[in-house]
């Protein structure tokens, strides 16, 4: 009896599934580190813009809501992994 992965390595389905996840996937990565790697040199080289108010009678601050915008592009980032597997990858899957 053939073991069921031997039937897969020629498979050019296959093959392009795992180029799509690859390319996808180091993609997202590249984009959600340079988003954190930002934040952290905006720490590390402006702090004084982090704590500037965001109107003259706010408590609320500038550092604060770029924090809120890292973590809702993390979200966004996320979501968008998911739809697009949902619409691109998981059809490849059902297909091999």
């Amino acid at each position: 009896m053939p073991s069921p992965f031997t039937t897969l390595e020629g498979n050019c389905s296959l093959a392009r599934l795992k180029k799509i996840r690859f390319w996808l996937v180091l993609g997202l990565t590249v984009l959600t580190l340079g988003a954190y790697f930002s934040f952290i040199l905006l720490i590390a080289f402006a702090p004084h813009w982090l704590t500037l108010p965001l109107s003259t009678e706010s408590r609320l601050t500038t550092g604060i809501v770029a924090c809120l915008g890292l973590y809702w592009f993390c979200v966004a980032v996320t979501g968008f992994y998911t739809w697009y597997a949902n619409r691109r990858i998981d059809p490849l899957l059902r297909n091999l």
